[in-house]
């Protein structure tokens, strides 16, 4: 199940207070029964809605985003409040309908999310976005959705966010693995990349040994991609710069061929 930016948002407040007001040892309960996590609560939390829309970035475009909605509508949670149980569906169907997606009673009469006519959810529409502004924080978004690996190809990396941000995702297991430019910037970019990650450096080729590996792309779990002009580098944010972020196999799929071309080369 893949929800847009503002669905997520919407979704958001749907679980914080909507209609059951969630404190945030609640949310850290809720995220860590339907996400698999084990988050606790305690001194230096992140504010109840900062901590919801992160959770919701990661889950979704998973079936655990699923898992978690079908559950935010089951009516034993309900059952010692005054609303109405089709009170509620029909406001989280206003949430996801826009999506594709709609809740309908199933089997055991109680609602479930269905995305076509048989009632089965369909795979992933294939979209892309194109970002101007704020390119660095939509990377993390797209970082945050990553469960199995990141494959990334840029010419330089000098930015310790995201680096952190690889850093922490390979913590956990997921296979990052990138590739970059054998050059001064990045070799004085004090980030220990081997330390983390599965690096390949490429020095310069051709005739006059003057080419460079140019590629700026992206490949996360064979269904996101991104690719543009944008270095992972400081000095990128200040640049006028471009980025598009896909979301679909068919593109993954061409991305990651040409990291395994590259990295081979």
């Amino acid at each position: 199940m893949h929800l847009d930016t503002y669905a997520l948002r919407k979704l958001g407040e749907f679980i914080n207070e909507k209609y059951i007001y969630r404190s945030g040892s609640d949310l850290v309960e809720l995220f860590n029964e339907f996400g698999g996590y084990r988050d606790v609560y305690g001194q230096g939390f992140p504010s109840r809605k900062d901590y919801t829309l992160k959770k919701l970035n990661e889950l979704n475009g998973t079936k655990k985003l699923e898992k978690l909605v079908n559950h935010l509508v089951h009516s034993r949670i309900y059952t010692d409040t005054s609303y109405s149980l089709q009170e509620i569906v029909e406001s989280a169907t206003n949430i996801i309908k826009y999506c594709g997606y709609s809740l309908e009673l199933g089997s055991h009469n109680e609602y479930v999310i269905v995305a076509s006519e048989n009632g089965v959810l369909l795979e992933e529409t294939p979209t892309i976005d194109v970002s101007f502004e704020n390119i660095q924080s939509s990377i993390l978004e797209y970082i945050n959705k990553a469960e199995f690996h990141i494959w990334l190809s840029v010419a330089w990396f000098t930015d310790p966010v995201l680096f952190n941000a690889l850093k922490e995702k390979a913590e956990k297991g997921v296979n990052i693995q990138i590739i970059i430019n054998d050059d001064a910037i990045n070799n004085s970019s004090g980030l220990n990349f081997e330390k983390y990650f599965e690096t390949y450096y490429k020095s310069s080729f051709g005739a006059f040994n003057n080419n460079i590996y140019h590629n700026k792309f992206c490949v996360i779990d064979l269904k996101y991609s991104m690719s543009g002009s944008y270095n992972w580098s400081k000095k990128a944010q200040y640049n006028k710069e471009d980025y598009s972020f896909f979301t679909g196999r068919d593109v993954a799929e061409k991305y990651a061929r040409q990291f395994i071309q590259l990295k081979l080369s």
